[in-house]
Parts: C-alpha cells; sequence; structure tokens
C-alpha cells in the first residue's frame, strides 16, 4: 500500500469539495475538461455581394418568444448599409437597423408609429462596437458600447388581429425593395458581424445558411480592395461623364506597370506626373 502524505490527502478534499459545493443558484462547480471547451462561431460578413441580398434569414415563432431583445459585436469602415431587417409583415409591420453617414439609424413603420431617427456615434472607424436592440413596453432601446443613445416611446402596442405571428429576422439586407424604406439608402454594407443573440433561441423556427462571399478572419483598413480576378461595372446615365485621378502606381501579378510601355493608352494620360490638383490636368473626358 502506498502512503498518501498531508498534501496528497489536502488536494483530494478539495476536488470533492468543488465537485460537491453548489454555485448559489448555479450548477455545482465542475472541472472542465480539453473536449469540453467551446469556442466562438467566427465573425460573419454581411455584405453577400451586389444588391440588397442578405447573407441569412431567421424565423421566429412569435407566441414563443419570452426575450425581446438582440445583441452583437459590429466592426466596419463602410459608412451606409443595412445592419438587420425585421417583420411580420413588410407592407405595414417591419424594422431596420442601418448606418447613414456612419451613424446608426432606425426606421420603423407599424400600426403604432412610423418613423425614420438616427443617433449614436460614428461607428465605422473600424473597431469592434457591441450594439444592443431591446423592446421595453411600448419603447425601443439602442444601447452602442454600453450606453444607451435612443429611446423611442409609444412605439409598439399589442400585435393586431391580423398581425402575422411570424416574425423574419435577415442580416445584411432587406427583405423588400430599397425603395420601399421611408429613407431608401445604398442596403450593401461591407461589415463584420460577431457574438450575436437573437431575440429567443427557444422561439427560433428556421435559418438560413450564411451565404457571406468574404471572410472576417483578417484586419482590415479603408480603402477598395480589386483580389485577383474581380472587377466592377457602373450604369452611368446616356449624360457626359468623365473623371480624373493620380495613381501612385499600378502593379499586375507582382510587377510595376510603366505606361509608357502600354500595348495603347489614352493620349492625354501622363505617364509619370501629375498636376497637384488633378481636376485641372485637363479639360478633356477621360
Amino acid at each position: 500500500m502506498v502512503s498518501r502524505g498531508p498534501l496528497a490527502i489536502w488536494h483530494g478534499l478539495l476536488l470533492l469539495l468543488l465537485l460537491l459545493l453548489p454555485s448559489h443558484g448555479g450548477p455545482a462547480l465542475r472541472p472542465t475538461l480539453p473536449s469540453q471547451t467551446t469556442e466562438a462561431s467566427p465573425a460573419l460578413h454581411l455584405s453577400n455581394g451586389p444588391g440588397q441580398e442578405p447573407v441569412t434569414i431567421m424565423t421566429f415563432n412569435l407566441t414563443k418568444i419570452t426575450k425581446i431583445s438582440s445583441s452583437f459585436e459590429f466592426r466596419t469602415w463602410d459608412p451606409e448599409g443595412v445592419i438587420f431587417y425585421g417583420d411580420t409583415n413588410p407592407k405595414n409591420d417591419w424594422f431596420m437597423l442601418g448606418l447613414r453617414d456612419g451613424r446608426p439609424e432606425i426606421q420603423l413603420h407599424n400600426h403604432w408609429a412610423q418613423l425614420t431617427v438616427s443617433a449614436g456615434p460614428r461607428l465605422d472607424d473600424g473597431r469592434w462596437h457591441q450594439v444592443e436592440v431591446k423592446i421595453h413596453g411600448d419603447s425601443l432601446l439602442l444601447r452602442v458600447d454600453g450606453g444607451e443613445v435612443l429611446r423611442l416611446r409609444q412605439v409598439f402596442g399589442q400585435l393586431a388581429n391580423d398581425s402575422q405571428l411570424i416574425m423574419r429576422i435577415a442580416l445584411g439586407g432587406l427583405l423588400f425593395p430599397a425603395s420601399d424604406l421611408r429613407l431608401p439608402l445604398v442596403p450593401a454594407l461591407d461589415a463584420c458581424l460577431r457574438q450575436d443573440n437573437w431575440l429567443d433561441q427557444q422561439a427560433q423556427t428556421s435559418a438560413s445558411v450564411p451565404t457571406s462571399v468574404r471572410s472576417c478572419a483578417v484586419e482590415s483598413q479603408p480603402g477598395i480592395f480589386f483580389p485577383p480576378g474581380t472587377g466592377a461595372e457602373f450604369g452611368l446615365q446616356g449624360e457626359a461623364a468623365s473623371a480624373s485621378f493620380c495613381l501612385d502606381g499600378l502593379w499586375a501579378q507582382g510587377q510595376s506597370l510603366d505606361m509608357d510601355r502600354a500595348q495603347s493608352r489614352s493620349l492625354n494620360i501622363w505617364t509619370h506626373s501629375c498636376p497637384q490638383n488633378p481636376g485641372n490636368g485637363s479639360h478633356t473626358t477621360h
């Protein structure tokens, strides 16, 4: 028989107490095993390419909802777009939280209120911000980074007899044309969202698979990035249009391009110099 010293006996008693001791209203304390460790879900990018299509849609049964609040962490350099949209009826009962000029904007349309209001600090600074939207009685509360930035009173009430019992929440887009908003904006939002908690999970009936085309795993900075093989087109109104700008340089496949070696180019291009004010370099259409 192996003799155990006082230190070994003390450790054994301590472990037994940890397993049995109640935590004042919570479950008994238990040791955490490596296999039980859960990692936070990866951040979701809200942009689904051009257009207003959301990256995911969730549905909730209103008769089972006991918690009427949602929260998430949010990061963007984009000053305008839709964070999330919710409705029971897209014609007369919907809600939208988005950004305009970098600040949170709420648009609301139901039987009790129709309004558009902006409040709070600019959020398009590339930092993570905590956002919470909560319904308390007939009021709507918006909190940013722990501080209340907006409280709207008398904007909710008992559901009307013709109201739907299913609520939809769409992330990063709308479920009707952007022109149907009280004050239209461009829905697409280049942003990341994480640590999200939407309404009452017990009341959730379904959720579509996220379809974002971009990852939030890398850090970002302000600017426009064209990955290899990508491009963009703009529709200009049949009117004359022009653009002038200066570039520090052009690179392709890791090599610097010399404009003097271009196979074809506009004769108006200055190949190795740029005016202090690009708009004053030429009056011709580029």
